[in-house]
């Protein structure tokens, strides 16, 4: 049992050692260095129970003994050999390394950087990351990527949540619940017009928008947060002529929430910019910004 013991505190140690080093170059280790790498974890943890096992194999081949015999002798008082002792902690570390591959599976949408920067289908690689962080329960309820060229707006990929714009729409006191129980896919259709609409409209004002930040000299508006009293949505220009502010061809961003306690607690917010920087990211293997 003491071996025992040993060995998982060994493992223990070398994990804390490896959170301090992650710790130290970042106020969020987990969202910032694990979670764009997380696919690497598995990999880390398969690469560790094989060199568990080989030093389980040495202790086989020197000591002459089964595996199970040597394995016991952690859990009684006779002395453990010194591989099977590396063999456990080898396997400490990887069970802790796939424990935390699933925790950042479950509990964190995927890193902007994680989507491909030179897809074989830019379009399908935008819906791709607009119906992840869509989905992401506890974010956003609709998002879509429009592109304005000669005053034309085309939606060129979307995603949206029917369950959870159905619950926010309850929630609204313009919109009758009797509508929404009678004919629900209608009522969120009817929801994503209304969302689109306001969009194009954004587009249209933003030389006035621009206008009023003019004097203070920072340049021109690349995002709009709308903070309503039931939720919010969220507008960004990905691509804008800087040569030519004016000009009706650009590439823009759309989202919005219904649920206001995510966006008081700021997870829509940041789910909107995980995406925008995503858009962002598969843009480079199209233009250079």
């Amino acid at each position: 049992m003491q071996e025992l013991l040993q060995a998982s505190g060994y493992a223990a140690l070398v994990y804390l050692l490896f959170s301090y080093l992650v710790t130290f170059g970042s106020g969020r280790p987990l969202v910032e260095w694990i979670n764009p790498g997380r696919r690497f974890l598995p990999m880390m943890s398969i690469g560790l129970f094989v060199a568990a096992y080989s030093l389980l194999l040495r202790a086989v081949w020197k000591y002459q003994g089964t595996h199970i015999e040597l394995l016991m002798q952690l859990v009684n008082e006779e002395k453990a050999k010194a591989e099977v002792v590396g063999a456990m902690s080898f396997a400490c570390f990887a069970i802790s390394i796939l424990m935390l591959y699933f925790w950042t599976w479950w509990n964190l949408p995927r890193d902007p950087r994680t989507f491909s920067a030179n897809p074989n289908n830019h379009i399908a690689e935008y819906r791709r990351a607009l119906r992840h962080y869509v989905r992401w329960a506890g974010g956003i309820d609709y998002a879509f990527l429009a592109e304005v060229r000669n005053g034309t707006t085309t939606i060129i990929a979307e995603g949206a949540s029917y369950r959870d714009i159905r619950r926010g729409l309850l929630r609204l006191p313009d919109v009758p619940n009797e509508l929404i129980e009678q004919e629900p896919q209608k009522a969120v259709e009817e929801q994503l017009f209304l969302w689109q609409k306001e969009a194009d409209l954004l587009f249209r004002d933003i030389p006035r928008f621009d206008e009023l930040v003019r004097s203070v000299r920072q340049g021109s508006n690349v995002t709009l947060c709308f903070d309503v009293q039931f939720g919010a949505f969220y507008f960004e220009l990905i691509e804008r002529d800087q040569a030519r502010p004016e000009s009706p061809t650009c590439l823009y961003l759309f989202a919005a929430s219904l649920n206001e306690h995510e966006v008081s607690t700021m997870t829509a917010g940041r789910h909107f910019y995980s995406l925008a920087e995503a858009i962002r990211f598969i843009r480079r293997g199209v233009t250079k910004r």
